[in-house]
């Protein structure tokens, strides 16, 4: 029996196990599940029971496929499902998340999303044409949709019968166990919160097959898709067992490039580096096309049993594989003549549409499976299903199983206390009357201990976060590393997620936009430049603004580190151009601060687990504190602290903290001025009476003729000497009133851009504050509220316990030493579940 299948009936056993001694516990003694308070702790813990024993029952092993924007990942999982599913297409395709789930009956579900611009509902009956169809349908829709406004993305779940489900040797599953494929959009698909946080769900739940597409792994597109996947596979923590990288596409390596054993290890060392995980990860050299056509011509039957694809779909995959992969089947036939003359054959016989038998294709499809590297990934993943299955499949439908009979076991044990008070019948009233004035002095004590502990917690973090708001970096680094040694290590990865935003809003998009200003780039450059780090409704929005704002700053002139442009307040046509001057540039402003604010969230999604667990941490900082007055000494026999505190866990993991949302607002500093100018308007003409010395030299012209500026000769009847009244001219001035838009230049923009993030840092401090302070006030009232369950708990026990008659003495201590050894025994067996997986 394979190790997997051993280990899933060791674990349903140790589960049914649990349940038993459980059900004994409670027929053993009625009247102690009759009080409220363990009777809904009971039904919390047979709740979660029952989900976990279903979930166990048929298991489903999940395979999620993601990586670079067209990297070859709908092909893949076709190729590995045996059928055309997943639309496969020029561009990317893979808008939505497409889950592919094995079942002999076909069908279709698209579930609702808000506003769905594609249909949804329900199909039976459907071919595999007809699945495929309304597949591309809905990402043909989706992707024409947000490019006008974000949408989450579809979810589609199609049942179809498939290949390592039909054909159980390749993952060497136990019969019962299902089979999953999850085909994720495309890196560049991934630009929003919703549909990344949609991801790292189905991440976290799955084996991830990353593809990267061979001609983008060179060194300058390298880093930047391994800094895109980083945002998307932090939620698997680092963990190489449940990953697996595929160098898709190795069939277009050059003859001049690298030996493709030096580019894999060089890429296995970047994407450790990159992605910080512990060990290198395995990097499979792949051919998914040729994988594809020979798997999907055989179909996803097991290969012992006859083939029900038909001869038309079958020749009609050949003849495509013959024609896409003919230099990955000469490559590898070259050296082997018999088998280059067989593939030769069946070529011609493709071409003249003869029949294909079942015996010729399982050996093609035994080479294909070598040549592409598909036998290797499957043998890993054999592999890996035999390390990992237990803790990414069996793991998750257990955890609340663990939690929920904690809190029930720490609530028996208060009854068990209680009622083990043993003192002749004087003393024990006395006893169970102390018991009680302390647990009285407790609920006294309690909401003035969790006001003041709660309130002395969060001014701390307060303080800390105002000083963090200043911005002084050698400060701040310091005050990190103090919290972190007084114990507050949660802020550490806050701290380091903030700084990440800051460098990465500069990095991709402020600075792009600041080469696009500086070197003249068109619109549609900058708009595939941005589309790969924001929505394509933001890239789009910003590239638009940039082109008219481009256009208009050449009609500016420069001054320092500003642009001005001045028109004449009559200037009704110079008014209306400045106005719309004006307007682009602010659009410009507004479409920066739309994406920045999106993009900042869109990080800090991708820190969504290292939050959890820095806000987690803070949470165990203040529950430590909040305890203490519960172990003061004042509650000597009854351990409330245990039963409290488990009481928390269990509420605290069915409200899981949510990160807020909407981060930036950035300033702009656009101004526009009025001023006023002292200019000549008009000129006025006047006669004035001239000087003597004026008149004589108008004389001596007019003799010579060279005042009139002509040649013609005067007639005899012209006066020789003549007088005259001076024409002057005169400026007319007044103040004139002038419109003036100043716009900062492209470098100035960036400048202020960066400080407009600077500034709204301190905005994102805050909000990050209120969400850190929400959850700690939440805790306060869930750790108040599961103290008085326990302390009403104890009450209602300590009341019993003096109704009861001592005549029966030694009986009763006999019963109660039998109840706590069955206790005892399904504690035993909830520590063997939780003992498997941390071996």
């Amino acid at each position: 029996m394979p190790v997997i299948e051993s280990k899933l009936n060791n674990i349903r056993n140790l589960l049914q196990e649990l349940g038993n001694s459980v059900s004994s516990l409670v027929n053993s003694s009625p009247d102690v599940f009759a009080d409220s308070g363990i009777q809904s702790c009971l039904q919390d813990f047979l709740t979660v029971y029952q989900e976990a024993v279903q979930r166990l029952e048929n298991p489903s092993f999940r395979i999620a496929t993601l990586g670079t924007t067209s990297s070859g990942k709908s092909t893949i999982v076709n190729a590995l499902i045996g059928r055309k599913i997943a639309p496969i297409e020029a561009g990317e395709m893979s808008g939505g998340v497409l889950t592919i789930k094995h079942s002999q009956e076909q069908r279709l579900m698209i579930a609702e999303t808000e506003d769905a611009a594609w249909d949804t509902g329900e199909w039976t009956g459907l071919s595999d044409e007809d699945l495929y169809q309304r597949i591309s349908t809905v990402m043909h829709s989706y992707h024409a949709a947000r490019k006008k406004r974000e949408y989450v993305a579809p979810q589609i779940t199609a049942h179809v019968p498939l290949l390592p489900a039909c054909h159980a040797s390749l993952l060497d599953l136990p019969t019962g166990i299902g089979v999953e494929l999850i085909d994720l959009p495309g890196l560049k698909s991934v630009q929003d919160r919703a549909n990344l946080a949609t991801i790292q769900k189905q991440l976290n739940k799955a084996f991830s097959l990353v593809a990267l597409d061979y001609m983008q792994v060179d060194d300058e597109n390298r880093k930047r898709l391994l800094e895109e996947l980083k945002k998307v596979v932090e939620e698997l923590q680092g963990r190489t067992d449940s990953m697996i990288f595929i160098l898709n596409r190795v069939d277009n390596r050059g003859a001049d490039d690298l030996p493709l054993s030096e580019r894999i290890d060089k890429l296995r060392e970047e994407i450790k580096e990159v992605l910080s995980l512990p060990e290198l990860p395995d990097v499979l050299p792949f051919n998914a096309r040729l994988l594809y056509y020979a798997q999907c011509a055989w179909g996803s039957g097991a290969f012992n049993e006859p083939s029900v694809i038909s001869q038309e779909i079958r020749l009609k995959l050949l003849k495509a594989m013959f024609q896409d992969c003919a230099g990955v089947i000469k490559l590898n036939t070259k050296e082997k003549r018999d088998l280059k003359n067989w593939f030769r054959d069946i070529e011609d016989r493709v071409e003249d549409n003869k029949t294909i038998d079942d015996e010729t294709m399982r050996q093609i499809l035994h080479s294909s499976l070598e040549w592409s590297g598909g036998r290797e990934l499957w043998d890993r993943f054999r592999v890996r299903v035999q390390e990992s299955f237990a803790e990414l499949v069996i793991l998750p439908a257990l955890l609340e199983v663990f939690a929920n009979y904690n809190a029930l076991a720490q609530s028996l044990e208060i009854i068990i206390k209680t009622r083990k008070i043993y003192n002749p019948e004087q003393v024990k009233q006395e006893q169970v009357k102390q018991e009680r004035d302390n647990l009285a002095k407790i609920r006294q004590n309690l909401h003035k201990n969790i006001q003041t502990i709660g309130k002395e917690f969060n001014g701390e973090v307060k303080e800390l976060i105002e000083k963090l708001k200043e911005n002084n970096p050698t400060t701040n680094d310091q005050l990190v590393q103090d919290a972190v040694k007084k114990g507050r290590k949660g802020f550490e990865p806050i701290y380091d997620a903030v700084r990440e935003v800051e460098g990465d809003l500069i990095k991709v998009l402020i600075i792009p936009v600041f080469d696009a200003f500086k070197n003249h780039q068109g619109a549609f450059e900058l708009r595939d430049k941005l589309g790969e780090v924001t929505s394509p409704p933001l890239a789009d929005d910003i590239s638009k603004a940039y082109d008219h704002v481009s256009r208009r700053l050449s009609t500016f002139s420069s001054e320092s580190e500003n642009l001005v442009k001045r028109i004449r307040a009559d200037d009704d046509k110079g008014k209306k151009e400045l106005e719309d001057d004006e307007r682009y540039v602010r659009l410009l402003y507004h479409t920066m601060r739309e994406a920045m604010s999106a993009r900042a969230e869109f990080v800090l999604q991708s820190k969504a687990k290292q939050f959890e667990q820095a806000l987690e941490s803070l949470v165990e900082e203040q529950v430590k504190k909040l305890k203490l007055f519960l172990t003061e000494g004042i509650f000597y026999s009854i351990n409330l602290e245990k039963a409290a505190l488990s009481n928390l866990r269990k509420k605290l993991a069915q409200h899981l903290p949510n990160l807020p949302e909407k981060f930036f607002e950035l300033p702009d500093n656009i101004q526009q001025n009025r001023s006023k100018k002292t200019e000549v308007v008009r000129q006025k003409t006047e006669d004035e009476t001239p000087t003597k010395t004026e008149q004589e030299k108008y004389e001596k012209s007019y003799k010579e003729g060279s005042c009139l500026k002509t040649t013609k000769t005067r007639t005899k009847t012209r006066p020789v000497t003549r007088t005259y009244q001076e024409s002057v001219t005169r400026d007319i001035t007044q103040d004139v009133e002038y419109l003036e838009l100043f716009l900062p230049s492209s470098g100035l923009m960036a400048k202020q851009w960066s400080s407009g993030i600077e500034k709204g840092k301190g905005s994102l401090w805050d909000i990050l504050l209120e969400w850190i302070l929400q959850r700690l006030d939440y805790v306060s009232d869930i750790f108040k509220e599961s103290v008085d369950e326990i302390t009403n708990l104890a009450e209602r026990a300590l009341q019993q316990e003096l109704s009861i008659i001592e005549g029966n003495f030694e009986q009763k201590k006999l019963f109660w030493r039998e109840f706590e050894d069955k206790k005892y025994h399904a504690t035993a067996d909830c520590e063997k579940l939780q003992k498997i997986f941390r071996q």
